[in-house]
């Protein structure tokens, strides 16, 4: 290795499920070799996670085998913001309601050439830091579920490639150590349409959470799966009458979407067996904020298609619903509702 090669400074801003998962897996795959540009990593995150991780260490896990494991004295992890000032990238894992409260935190603590990259859900991240920073901001998508187990244990229950959006390729020695990190990245010159393809596929986060059970079993039961298709083709009519195509992230395309979820199960299973990798163990990250009582992001996914519905004088009474249901739920510090299909379709909500 040369002595003489510049250290990459990498924080990770919101480490929780995501940033954690992303962190770890840099951190097993990324020794000093002749290949590796010697770098840092900080994460930034809860005091809650700091103590866990710092105590256990830090364990990744998914549905293809990974099985990382990094001690905790090889982890560096805090809760202080100044950690932001020597940042030559910041991967930026908070939740979409948290976005600018995080650009205030960036533009207090960062260097004026620190690149953001927005690992974040949702399709307006990039464009809310964009009006609050001058720091290069680079969109990015996570296509896949990390779901936190307790104990420093973050297990990864569904596939895809990570993208991010960087035609002038300012982003390359941070795609490296996630390449070398066994987690792929695809490059564009604009995500749009792919974020809101992701986007797509988080409308069903919330209807995962409401149903209080895993992934794969939800799913698997073709009543929530008519919710779902009900969810998408309001999202599918909205999208168009906005004039978005939304790409494939994964090997499912988007308009085909509603027809697969209609499916009896038989054919469901030939096609999910193919098309869906799920891990038994995956739920939706909303379900841990419900689990959690926090907040969640339903304003930033369902909630994208409920506001063009209103723009474009289209209803979207079935995200409407559940969009209600979600935000008589958090914030309770209580279990998952458990609601049925029927409930997510059919209950009357006040939505104000």
């Amino acid at each position: 290795m040369n002595s003489e090669a510049k250290t990459l400074n990498v924080v990770v801003l919101g480490a929780g499920s995501i940033g954690c998962y992303l962190a770890g897996c840099i951190l097993a795959h990324n020794g000093c070799t002749e290949q590796c540009a010697p770098f840092t990593l900080t994460l930034i995150g809860r005091p809650r996670l700091q103590h866990d991780i710092l105590t256990n260490g830090l364990t990744l896990t998914d549905w293809q085998g990974r099985n990382d494991k990094i001690a905790s004295s090889l982890i560096n992890f805090t809760i202080d913001y100044d950690a932001l000032a020597s940042a030559d990238f910041i991967l930026l894992c908070v939740k979409s309601q948290d976005s600018q409260s995080a650009a205030q935190i960036i533009q207090e603590h960062a260097k004026s050439d620190a690149t953001v990259i927005s690992f974040q859900n949702g399709v307006a991240n990039g464009d809310i830091l964009a009006s609050q920073l001058s720091q290069p901001i680079v969109k990015g998508m996570v296509p896949f579920n990390v779901f936190y187990q307790g104990s420093g244990r973050f297990h990864c229950g569904t596939e895809g490639h990570l993208a991010i959006e960087d035609p002038e390729s300012i982003c390359t020695p941070v795609v490296d150590l996630l390449e070398r990190a066994q987690l792929p990245v695809t490059v564009y010159d604009d995500i749009s349409s792919v974020q809101y393809g992701k986007l797509i596929m988080n409308l069903n986060n919330a209807v995962n959470a409401l149903s209080g059970i895993p992934l794969k079993q939800q799913l698997g039961e073709r009543a929530y799966r008519l919710v779902m298709a009900e969810v998408l083709k309001e999202a599918l009519f909205v999208l168009k009458a906005e004039g978005i195509a939304p790409a494939r992230t994964g090997k499912v395309i988007p308009k085909l979407m509603p027809t697969i979820m209609m499916l009896p199960n038989f054919l469901f299973n030939i096609v999910a067996a193919s098309t869906l990798k799920i891990d038994p163990q995956a739920r939706s990250s909303m379900y841990e904020d419900l689990q959690l009582g926090r907040t969640t992001e339903i304003d930033f996914l369902n909630g994208e298609i409920e506001r063009l519905g209103k723009k474009h004088k289209i209803a979207t009474p079935v995200n409407s619903n559940i969009i209600a249901l979600i935000k008589r739920a958090q914030g309770k510090n209580s279990k998952s509702p458990m609601l049925s299909a029927a409930e997510l379709l059919h209950t009357p909500v006040n939505c104000h």
